[in-house]
């Protein structure tokens, strides 16, 4: 197997759990037959997704689930939409709103204002908290590189990244402590 097919397997596998994390159920692993052992992860991995999707799980902790009370219901559909879409593909770059807008089906000025009004936030703000929370993650639970992280992140370099982090969280990716590394501290 080559390592580049290796390393998009991990990134698939990244993407579900942080999916299903997210109460993103609708998001589904691709069996590629290539290789059975992550087949056979892809296809618990769907089935776990499926299954809190039946008993319409969703993440209390996260914000950015809304009250169905706080607008009508069209403007609700529309707005999940795209935090799903968002969600579902942070290591992508985000498309303009008017790309966003078509893809959904509403227009751009719609879209821009009922996504602030029901999450307090810009799209973009949004779409680049959810790549840095997610960054966040991957540096506490496992020891891939900064580099790699800021990537799997949809930053095109890790400068970038870096400036970004600092900004969000007022310190640097290497002040953030990983699971492995806990026990270094007394």
């Amino acid at each position: 197997m080559h390592p580049s097919e290796n390393q998009e397997r991990i990134k698939a596998i990244y993407r579900m759990l942080f999916a299903i994390v997210n109460g993103n159920l609708g998001y589904r692993m691709v069996l590629d037959g290539a290789d059975e052992s992550f087949d056979e992860l892809a296809t618990l991995l769907n089935q776990l997704a499926e299954k809190l999707e039946e008993l319409n799980y969703y993440n209390p902790y996260l914000s950015s689930k809304t009250d169905l009370a706080s607008s009508d219901e069209a403007s609700l559909h529309v707005v999940q939409k795209v935090l799903d879409y968002i969600q579902n593909n942070l290591e992508e770059p985000l498309p303009s709103t008017k790309k966003l807008a078509r893809m959904f089906g509403t227009n751009e000025f719609a879209l821009k204002d009922n996504f602030r009004k029901l999450q307090k936030t810009s799209i973009y703000q949004f779409y680049n908290d959810e790549r840095l929370k997610k960054a966040h993650l991957l540096i506490e639970e496992t020891a891939l590189p900064f580099k790699d992280i800021a990537l799997s992140c949809g930053f095109s370099d890790y400068p970038n990244f870096l400036k970004a982090f600092k900004k969000k969280y007022h310190y640097s990716p290497s002040r953030v402590i990983r699971k492995g590394d806990a026990g270094l501290i007394s």
